[in-house]
Order: C-alpha cells, then sequence, then structure tokens
C-alpha cells in the first residue's frame, strides 16, 4: 500500500554512541517515533488473534530498539532484474499453461491450469501469482536473484510455498515414464507447504542459454526449475488432478531426476496494481468469512455489523467505481476484479452472509427471520443484506463465469425474493439475454406473480418480461411458464382487462319540409321538421380488481396527463401489463396469443395505435402487440424476394412492375389475411407520411421515437411477411427514410 499521514517516524539513536543528525548505517540500533502518535514503536510479547505466531506492534512509552538491516543493496534495485519481492507468474511455455495454486476437496495443489481460451497467454488467474524470496544466510536479506542463487516461491493468495514430495501416484503417463529410465528413478512432484523455512522449499532456476553462474537474473527471461533436496527437475504431466471433473483443467506438476530441455518457464512479471488488487480481495474474502461465522454464532456485535457494512461498501467502489453504493447505475465495473470476487472466493462468503442470520445451527432457532427484516430495529441487517446483493449484481455484469457461479444460488437467491433486499433487481438483471432458464423453476414464477399480486408495482411486470427473453430471442421454456402462471384463472384479479364498448346515441338533425304549394311561415324561410337518427362510437374501457373498477382509457390517459396518481399508476400498470404480454407472445408463442387474441383483436388494437390522446408509450406498446400477437403468427410466412438466378430464356426485353405482378400467382388465403390488416397498412402509410412531413422536428421527442420505432418495425414486417405489392413499395420508397433513421432512435 502506498501508506497514510500515519506512516511517517521520527528515527531517532538507540545508544549514545550516535547523535542525531549522523547518517544512519547497516546494523545501527534505532527507537522509530510515529509522527503523529508521539511515543516509540514497540514489539509486544502479546500473539495476534488473527494470526498465528505473528506479534503485535503497538506505540506506548517505552525505548524498543530496532535494528537496522539491509535488505537489498541500492545497485541492484533495477527493473528489469528479478529481485526478492518481485511478484511473478510462471507460465510453462510447451503447454502453454500457468502454474497456479488452489483448493481441491479441501487440500492445496499445485498444478498447471488447462484453458478454453484461443490466447493462453490472456488466460490469468490471480491464484497463479508467486512472490520471488531470494535465499540468504540472514533471512532479512533479499536483493537481486543471480543465477547461482536459491529461490523460493510465495504463492500470493496463500502465503504457502512451493516444495516438492515423493509421488506415489500410478497413474500412467508417457512423459513420466520417460523422465523414470530404466532405472525405475523415483518421481516426485510440486506441492505446497505452509512454512518457508521448510527446506523442501528451496529451488535453482536454470537458463535455457548460455550465460555466467554469478550473473544477474533479467525478469523476463525463461528458465527451468530445479529442485535442491531432491536434485529434480519439475516437468509437465497429463495426470489430471480433478479427474473425477467433466472437463478436468488441473494437471500435475511432476519432477524426475533427467532434465529435459523443453520443460521450461517463461517469469512473467506482475504489476503492483494488480498485487494490491488481490492483497485486498484476498483480506476481504477473509474478514466476511470471520463476519459469516459471528452470525451463525448469533455472536456479531454493533461495532462489526458497521464494520462489514463499510466494507462492503469498500467492495462495491472496488468493483464498480460509483458515487452511490445502492444506486441503480452504475459504471462499467473492471473485469479483472470482478474475476478476483469469484477467485478469492468473496462471492462465496456474500452468499454465507446472506444465509447465515437466517440459519438454524444450534437448535436454539435462528438469529433473524426474513419476515422481521422489514422492522426497524433491523434496518442494519437489511442494510447488509442490500450490499451483498448489490456486489452480486455488479459482479455478474457481462461476466459469463460469474453469471453461472451465481445462478447455482438460485433456489436460495428466490427465498429471499419481496423483503426488500434487492433479490429481484439480482435476478432480473442476471437472467437479463442470459440463456439461463434451467435455473429457474415454477416456484420461482409462482414467487414473482405473488409479489405482483401484494404490491401491484410495476417493475415486478417488468422483470417478468425480462425472464421471457434473452437478446431479443424468447425462452419458450420460460414463456410457457410465466404463461400458465399470469393467465391462471385464479390471478385475474391482478391483471386488467380491456375491452371496447360500442355506445348507442340519439342525433337530432333538421331537415326542409316541401309540400309542394311553396308554403311558408311568417319569416319567408322553408318550414323545418326535427329528425332523429342512431349513431355508434366506440370506447376502450379498462377493468381490474375483478371487475370492480372500470374506466375509459381515455380518461385515465387525461386523469395521468393532469397528474392524478391514481390514474397514472394504473396507466403505468397496465403499460407494462402490454409489454408483458408482448414478451409472452415474441417468436409466435401460441399458448400466450390463442388465450388473449380474443380479448385483443386487431380492431382494438389499431384504436388504441391511432388514438392522439393516449401517450406515445403507451400507443407504442399497442404497436408490439399487434406485431407479435396478429402479423407475426401464422399464416404468414416470410415472402420470398426477388430470384436473381435465372435463365437468359427467361428474362423478357421489357419488363415494367405492373407485368411482373401479373405473372406472380396470388395465395388466397394471404390475400384474405390481407384484407384484415388493410386498416393497419393504411395506418403505418399515414405515419409515416405524417412524420417524413416533419423533417424539422424528427427525433426530438423521445417518447415519440418509441412510437415511431414501433411502427417502423411494424411496417418492416408486413414487408417481409409480403402484404405490400411492390408498386406498394415504391410508393412507401419516399417515406421510408425513417426507417433508415431507427438505429439513431
Amino acid at each position: 500500500m502506498a501508506g497514510n499521514e500515519g506512516s511517517w517516524f521520527y528515527i531517532v539513536p538507540f545508544y549514545k554512541l550516535r547523535s542525531p543528525g549522523d547518517n544512519v548505517v547497516v546494523g545501527d540500533k534505532v527507537i522509530l517515533n510515529p509522527v503523529n502518535a508521539g511515543q516509540p514503536l514497540h514489539a509486544s510479547n502479546y500473539d495476534l488473534v488473527d494470526n498465528v505466531g505473528c506479534k503485535e506492534v503497538n506505540s506506548v512509552n517505552c525505548n524498543t530498539s530496532w535494528k537496522i538491516t539491509l535488505f537489498m543493496d541500492y545497485k541492484e534495485n533495477q527493473d528489469d532484474i528479478l529481485k526478492g519481492g518481485d511478484v511473478v507468474r510462471l507460465f510453462h511455455a510447451e503447454q502453454e499453461k500457468f502454474l497456479t495454486g488452489d483448493d481441491y476437496k479441501k487440500r492445496q495443489h499445485v498444478f498447471l491450469r488447462t484453458t478454453g481460451r484461443t490466447s493462453a497467454t490472456a488466460a490469468t488467474c490471480s491464484k497463479a501469482l508467486w512472490e520471488i524470496e531470494v535465499v540468504h544466510h540472514d533471512p532479512c536479506r533479499g536483493g537481486a536473484g543471480h543465477w547461482n542463487s536459491l529461490f523460493r516461491f510465495k504463492h500470493l493468495a496463500t502465503g504457502h510455498y512451493l516444495a516438492a514430495e515423493v509421488d506415489n501416484d500410478t497413474a500412467p503417463d508417457q512423459m513420466r515414464s520417460k523422465l523414470r529410465g530404466q532405472n525405475g528413478l523415483a518421481v516426485y512432484n510440486l506441492v505446497s507447504v505452509p512454512h518457508g523455512h521448510d527446506i523442501a522449499s528451496i529451488f535453482e532456476l536454470d537458463p535455457t542459454t548460455l550465460t555466467r553462474g554469478d550473473s544477474l537474473v533479467p525478469q523476463s527471461s525463461y528458465v527451468r526449475l530445479r529442485h535442491l533436496c531432491t536434485n529434480t527437475w519439475a516437468h509437465s504431466t497429463s495426470i489430471p488432478i480433478d479427474k473425477d471433473e467433466d472437463k478436468p483443467i488441473m494437471c500435475k506438476v511432476g519432477c524426475a531426476s533427467i532434465k529435459e530441455d523443453k520443460e521450461a518457464f517463461a517469469i512473467v512479471p506482475v504489476s503492483a496494481l494488480e498485487v494490491r488488487d488481490l492483497d485486498f480481495a484476498n483480506d476481504s474474502s477473509k474478514v466476511l468469512g470471520s463476519i459469516s461465522e459471528k452470525l451463525e454464532k448469533s455472536s456479531i456485535t454493533q461495532n462489526e455489523r458497521r464494520f462489514v457494512s463499510q466494507l462492503l461498501r469498500d467492495v462495491i467502489f472496488f468493483v464498480g467505481a460509483q458515487v452511490d453504493t445502492l444506486e441503480y447505475e452504475f459504471a462499467k465495473p473492471d473485469r479483472e476484479r470482478q474475476k478476483l470476487l469469484r477467485e478469492q472466493n468473496i462471492l462465496k462468503q456474500i452468499f454465507k452472509i446472506l444465509q447465515a442470520p437466517f440459519k438454524d445451527t444450534g437448535g436454539n432457532g435462528a438469529m433473524l427471520k426474513m419476515e422481521e427484516l422489514g422492522e426497524t430495529r433491523q434496518a442494519p441487517f437489511r442494510h447488509i443484506c442490500r450490499l451483498c446483493y448489490r456486489i452480486l449484481k455488479i459482479s455478474q455484469n457481462d461476466y459469463r463465469k460469474n453469471q453461472e457461479y451465481i445462478a447455482k444460488q438460485f433456489p436460495f437467491m428466490q427465498r429471499q425474493i419481496g423483503y426488500d433486499v434487492l433479490a429481484e433487481e439480482t435476478i432480473t438483471a442476471l437472467l437479463h439475454n442470459n440463456r439461463l432458464d434451467k435455473h429457474i423453476a415454477e416456484a420461482g414464477i409462482l414467487t414473482f406473480v405473488s409479489l405482483v399480486r401484494k404490491n401491484k408495482e410495476c417493475r415486478f411486470l417488468d422483470y417478468l418480461a425480462d425472464l421471457c427473453v434473452s437478446n431479443h430471442v424468447a425462452i419458450p421454456v420460460t414463456q410457457e411458464l410465466i404463461c400458465k402462471c399470469m393467465l391462471d384463472g385464479k390471478n385475474n384479479d391482478i391483471l386488467i382487462e380491456t375491452k371496447l364498448v360500442r355506445t348507442q346515441f340519439e342525433a337530432e338533425a333538421d331537415f326542409e319540409v316541401d309540400d309542394g304549394d311553396g308554403d311558408r311561415d311568417g319569416d319567408g324561410d322553408p318550414q323545418r321538421e326535427p329528425r332523429y337518427s342512431y349513431d355508434e362510437e366506440f370506447d376502450v374501457i379498462l377493468s381490474w380488481d375483478a371487475g370492480e373498477k372500470n374506466k375509459s382509457l381515455r380518461d385515465l390517459a387525461l386523469g395521468s396527463s393532469e397528474n392524478c396518481k391514481e390514474d397514472v399508476k394504473i396507466l403505468d400498470y397496465y403499460r407494462y401489463q402490454q409489454d408483458l404480454f408482448s414478451h409472452m407472445f415474441l417468436d409466435r408463442q401460441y399458448l400466450a396469443i390463442n388465450i388473449l387474441s380474443p380479448q385483443l383483436d386487431i380492431d382494438l388494437i389499431l384504436r388504441c395505435m391511432s388514438d392522439d390522446e393516449l401517450p406515445f408509450e403507451l400507443r407504442a406498446a399497442f404497436t408490439r402487440l399487434m406485431l407479435h400477437m396478429h402479423v407475426d403468427r401464422d399464416p404468414q410466412e416470410q415472402a420470398t424476394p426477388v430470384k436473381y438466378a435465372r435463365l437468359w430464356s427467361e428474362i423478357p426485353t421489357e419488363l415494367s412492375i405492373d407485368d411482373y405482378e401479373s405473372n406472380m400467382s396470388k395465395d388466397a388465403t394471404k390475400e384474405s389475411v390481407k384484407i384484415k390488416f388493410e386498416s393497419t397498412i393504411h395506418f403505418v402509410e399515414n405515419f409515416l407520411a405524417d412524420v417524413s412531413c416533419h423533417k424539422n422536428s424528427l427525433f426530438v421527442d423521445n417518447e415519440q421515437n418509441k412510437l415511431t420505432f414501433g411502427i417502423v418495425n411494424l411496417g418492416r414486417h408486413l414487408i417481409y411477411f409480403g402484404f405490400y405489392s411492390f408498386s406498394d413499395l415504391v410508393r412507401l420508397s419516399r417515406f421510408w427514410t425513417v426507417y433508415q433513421s431507427r438505429k439513431r432512435l
């Protein structure tokens, strides 16, 4: 870390043979006085609870001497030289795999990690970082590494050291048999040991080119690893450690007495920023793990609650770099840091924290119940849960591996929906444009439906709509589940019913009466007699709360424009409902289409699309309904484009559009369907003509843009399904410049 204002010290001589102002030399005993503490730094005899074998360093009023020891000579401090303290990756050049240390079946293993990426060097992992230690008689000494130096490799994520031990594995391997030789020499494999003072952790580096033994080791060089104690050389094998997995990725690293030239590793330097990120993630994972244990035991204190809340905020800033930790919008997360959350088990600890307070471990009942999170006294725990889900949401953003990891916890996350902890937002973000439908069960859909009934909030309808599609492609399994749940008769009370009501009214008109004799009244005008006729008008009526309440759609739109809260709420809910229906119909899902198409027929939808008194967004929603419910369905099929490959004998010398169309055979079924859409086709043409006449105001109103885009998209599909002849297309082409601009909407 870079330190802070508390990192400054005064160096004071411990013995009187030195005076203030003298040069500080190696071997001097000094007193370290913190600038801001005012008391000397003291080495205590107290053991640290969180680091076994380590002592506490504090600041008390007593003189403790510290000896100045040389770690590295300034001449050795060169950027391109391998030094003690450098962090590197070891990349096996022949196998194109990184030397990695990780836990498998509760045991630490060292292996070459297989990757499915095209470029193996891009498959970096935080568990493949090793810190170089140059071995000297003085354990405090470091310095630059020479080819004849001894080295230790410390695994940065775990603190364990690279070592070798006898391998009695009888698994067959061609390379191992070759290196064992005819004499049946012993074979070893690389392992990790917890302590650096183990002599089995010492290695030598062998250059791949001719060089002097006392020359410095370049930081980016190829080396062979020789284990000092066993006098063996590290080599790759094809023996899998995780052989029980479907796709093993952990290949054992052996050690044999015979040196193979191709068994070389490239030393890849690691930036200081990446090391700091790993330190933060590693320490955070340990702290979150201890907090989850305390939550399980119900022994967490108020200060620890505050501390974990602050740590969770820091993790959010670490990945998302945003201002408000619970803000919906966030900057694009750092992908490498997203990876760290999974690799360093932060996501695992997050789920433990979400589960721990509600788990009964000791038989005395859980510390909390989910229903209690809404109480004011449990606000700190609710805030912790919200922060945890916020981290999950950011960590999965555009990162497939994290999405698959989090999706395994779907059943648990669904149990926490509806308690204002952001579980539903996280699930929806995870499923947005992702084919993770195998994790969605009927119970999860029913949970969302129950939330719609309980809260009557638009966002839950939006969540259900998101579950229906992935990258604008329907997910049939989820569509069917949502259709069966939402359109079940038991859930009619949560839907707004649409009806087209016909009203007859009497109209009065005056007509002249002429009896043929030219009689007139006193004022000289012809006599008039009132006559009555009956006329009809249609109105779209919405009914909700099981038919107990109803109101005209136009009246709701008028009330919404006047900011009537009830009308705004109902109209928004209705718009989200129509959008949900559109997603349920997508890609010809007839289970939903057959149920709702009789209620929402072409005439009703067209009236709503063309009604200027309705909001643009609502009209756009009806446009999508028209497309997915009535246009993109049987018997419509995509029209065959012009056939470009023809025989010369089939091509006439002169041909007009009318001649071409007269030679085309007409489908009776398509012609009958076309009659039903005549009004829709006229509306699309008139709308595009009206838009093209107002070029100066094009795309100024964002809400109108949504309607324009919807109608352009509807027109495009009408063309694809053959509702326009060639002559119609020529006539329509003067309006179709709008279509060319649709990507800018």
